[in-house]
């Protein structure tokens, strides 16, 4: 397993500097991802948002989101997008 701050250069490297919107979409609305980021963005704010969020992560928290971001980098972008529009659609019959 790669070091802390190898593994938060892949995260960016995989998903904030992709070109490609679905693995943004599919990393960030990954409940995993949401619920350690909103406590990451919490810690980054209460530091005067010195550095970035994941500067705040703890080993523990980057492994599960290296996980989750190289298991979405090598899924097929449109098979991410059916994934989730499939999600939202059985969520809207839910609330409907």
């Amino acid at each position: 397993m790669l070091d802390a701050s190898r593994m938060r250069q892949e995260i960016i490297r995989l998903i904030d500097e992709s070109r490609e919107q679905a693995y943004k979409i599919a990393f960030y609305s990954d409940p995993t991802v949401a619920s350690i980021m909103e406590k990451l963005i919490a810690e980054w704010e209460r530091n005067q948002q010195k550095g970035i969020p994941l500067d705040y992560a703890s080993e523990e928290e980057l492994k599960a989101m290296y996980t989750i971001a190289v298991k979405i980098s090598e899924t097929p972008p449109h098979v991410l997008m059916a994934r989730y529009l499939r999600g939202l659609m059985s969520t809207g019959r839910k609330e409907g």
